[in-house]
């Protein structure tokens, strides 16, 4: 698993270039996002951007059984994105940025415990937005969007930590990604590396437990 909880705080550098994104009532704050909850997700439309809550966890519009979701694709290797049936098709014409405060990650310790580790901007003012999929799954008692956070290999501070991070975007690719026009999966697969380390920064925190600003708080 990588970045397997996520932190949504504030939002309050969400970037755009048609004015400031009115985030959805639905959103609620929280230190400790799971997958399976709702997210905020940012996609153009119309020449615009909008934001919605989604489900963090894609399920793919072909999926038939509805006693039981996909599990495992709250994360989608940036590899194999255009070879995955789950993926394939919202990789073409469905992008999506997924703006976070932060996200945990676990490192090993060479025995039984993880550390968590807490990983943030190092901009004060800052958040990542997360390069990410998203589909629309149709049934006969309604409709539901999911999407999914899209990872890499690490950069040097996350390869100290995991062997994987999230894509994270910067604003200079956030229109050739988003663009629903834009088809050529080879361009825009080569915005899917790591992102320049000198942007996030790391440290160890408590266990990942419950919800609250304690959650952050960096280990003396």
């Amino acid at each position: 698993m990588v970045c397997g909880r996520i932190v949504a705080r504030v939002l309050k550098a969400a970037w755009t270039k048609n004015g400031k994104i009115v985030i959805p009532p639905a959103f609620r704050p929280s230190y400790n996002i799971a997958p399976t909850a709702g997210i905020v997700v940012f996609r153009a439309t119309a020449g615009a951007w909008d934001a919605s809550i989604m489900r963090w966890g894609l399920v793919p519009s072909w999926w038939k059984d509805a006693a039981k979701l996909p599990g495992q694709t709250f994360n989608a290797r940036a590899a194999t994105l255009a070879e995955k049936p789950t993926f394939r098709a919202s990789f073409k014409r469905r992008r999506c940025l997924i703006p976070v405060d932060g996200f945990y990650e676990w490192a090993s310790t060479g025995g039984k415990t993880k550390q968590p580790f807490y990983i943030h901007p190092s901009d004060p003012e800052g958040i990542f937005h997360f390069a990410g999929l998203w589909d629309l799954w149709e049934t006969a008692d309604g409709a539901m969007e999911s999407c999914t956070i899209i990872t890499t290999e690490p950069n040097a501070l996350m390869a100290g930590i995991h062997d994987r991070m999230p894509v994270i975007l910067t604003p200079g690719n956030f229109d050739e990604w988003l663009d629903p026009a834009n088809q050529d999966s080879g361009r825009v697969h080569r915005l899917l590396v790591p992102c320049d380390q000198t942007l996030m920064e790391a440290y160890p925190v408590g266990p990942v437990r419950g919800d609250g600003p304690e959650l952050i708080a960096r280990m003396a």
